[in-house]
């Protein structure tokens, strides 16, 4: 999906696996405009999308997310893949939804 490939495979690698926390960019991680269509929010670059982006995915997507990620050894499986695109089409879709083109 294009939106998948607008992230950079090393931008998904940076720390310890990444899971929940408050978005804010770790030394040498930089930051990066999160990818969903719309949004200008600013995010570390070892995040996926913003904060708001992320829970407007609903959980079991999210869930698939970090079970194919696996602390970084599932990056860019086909299964991760999916999940991202999924999740990165989710979060667009509800950005439209929300702020609706004039």
């Amino acid at each position: 999906m294009a939106m998948l490939d607008n992230i950079a495979p090393a931008s998904l690698l940076y720390g310890a696996g990444n899971g929940p926390g408050n978005g804010r960019s770790r030394p040498g991680t930089g930051s990066r405009a999160c990818p969903v269509t719309g949004c200008d929010a600013v995010i570390s670059s070892a995040r996926l999308m913003c904060r708001r982006h992320w829970y407007h995915v609903p959980k079991p997507s999210r869930d698939r997310v970090w079970a194919t990620w696996r602390s970084g050894t599932g990056v860019f499986t086909p299964a991760h893949r999916q999940a991202v695109s999924s999740a990165l089409a989710t979060a667009s879709a509800a950005q439209r939804k929300q702020f609706p083109a004039a």
